[in-house]
């Protein structure tokens, strides 16, 4: 097998194995466009290889995916143990997520079966779909959808950005799920949750179901990976039950939020102000400052709290930093022996977990100078203030 010949993962790109897990021969092309009399002597079974990911676990087919995997089709309506099931679902799920009055999308609707329901828990129900006749079809059912494909990021649908999404048994026609699902994810809200269920592998394992194989199914989730795939592409997995007799997979997400890092700048306000006020009392008394530490965290501390100019040398242990200088602030690097020459008359120590243990030694050996420990909260001075009159 040559470069150009390789398969590659449909989750995560990474090089599929060289060998299927699986080969199923003469396999039915797709589960739709069943053959006439007419187009009989043109249609011709296909070899399923089924294929696992040793780097995301995800198992799939290769080959081409169905000429109509954008569309959804479903042979019959929605029936009535089914539109039971699913207004208990979207009514539990709609009331838990405060979704009442709020937009929601429905990706890959079909004729919108799902979506008449979904207008019964008083949330603001849309759909996408593909084909022309569906969308049709919902509308004359009174339901509001849009015609389109989720392709990538590119799309963007009129009334976004959605409170909520959910999509149902169709993810795992998709060939490109990674671009299908961050496509839904630019066109939510910040706190949008979602449901996203598909066939659920894990039973189809258990009961060797080999018959649950089609081209039209590229993707077979288990439990894990379909968790990993989701976490993967933007989103916290609240849970991911089986429903359904075990046959699906049903995942409630929500939209990943990104960090709050404000905090890092608070801090590093406030260490700012308590190492100004130190420097400023240190400048007062006439005291020449070094720093104990050449850490990474002490040279960070060093740059962003522009103490340069302020000290005179730092100090450090380590032999193979001495005699150098700190990275960014240029400020040279002795030995602690140094400070037998009696010029330092302050020792700022960040030495980080060997912060107490070096004002022992500082205590012992250099008495005479101004002890002083960075910590996250501020400057703290390692003797009584009245040493300082």
């Amino acid at each position: 097998m040559n470069q150009s010949e390789k398969n590659f993962c449909r989750c995560c790109g990474s090089t599929l194995p060289p060998r299927p897990l699986l080969v199923l021969n003469c396999m039915p092309k797709s589960a739709q466009n069943f053959p006439t009399k007419e187009t009989l002597p043109n249609d011709s079974g296909v070899d399923l290889e089924l294929f696992q990911c040793e780097y995301c676990g995800t198992i799939q087919l290769t080959g081409e995916p169905v000429s109509y995997y954008r569309d959804v089709i479903r042979a019959v309506g929605v029936s009535a143990a089914m539109k039971k099931f699913r207004l208990s679902q979207f009514k539990s799920w709609v009331e838990k997520n405060s979704l009442t009055g709020k937009k929601i999308l429905e990706v890959g609707c079909g004729t919108g079966d799902y979506l008449a329901i979904m207008n019964q828990t008083n949330a603001i129900a849309y759909g996408l779909e593909n084909n022309f006749d569906s969308v049709k079809s919902a509308t004359l059912k009174g339901c509001k959808v849009f015609q389109g494909f989720m392709e990538d990021e590119r799309v963007k649908i009129n009334q976004a950005p959605f409170d909520a999404f959910y999509c149902l048994n169709f993810l795992e026609h998709i060939p490109e799920p990674r671009n299908f699902l961050r496509g839904i994810l630019k066109n939510l809200s910040d706190n949008a949750v979602g449901i996203v269920e598909v066939p659920n592998m894990d039973m189809i394992l258990k009961e060797n179901l080999y018959s649950e194989l089609i081209q039209d199914h590229l993707l077979y989730f288990t439990q894990d990976t379909l968790t990993r795939f989701l976490e993967c592409n933007g989103f916290e997995v609240l849970q991911c039950r089986t429903i359904l007799n075990d046959y699906v997979l049903s995942a409630e997400i929500k939209r990943r939020r990104q960090m709050n890092l404000n905090g890092f700048t608070q801090t590093q306000n406030l260490l700012q102000a308590s190492v100004e006020t130190f420097f400023s009392e240190m400048n007062r008394r006439g005291l020449k400052v070094a720093i104990w530490g050449a850490g990474h965290q002490a040279l960070a501390n060093m740059a962003l709290l522009n103490m340069r100019e302020h000290v005179t040398c730092v100090l450090d242990s380590a032999e193979f930093k001495q005699n150098k200088y700190t990275p960014a602030t240029h400020i040279p690097i002795f030995s602690p022996d140094a400070l037998a020459k009696k010029e330092i008359g302050a020792v700022l120590v960040m030495g980080g977990s060997y912060s107490k243990e070096i004002c022992e030694i500082l205590r012992e050996k250099y008495s005479w100078v101004v002890r002083a420990i960075m910590t996250p909260n501020g400057i703290e001075y390692q003797f009584d203030e009245e040493e300082l009159t």
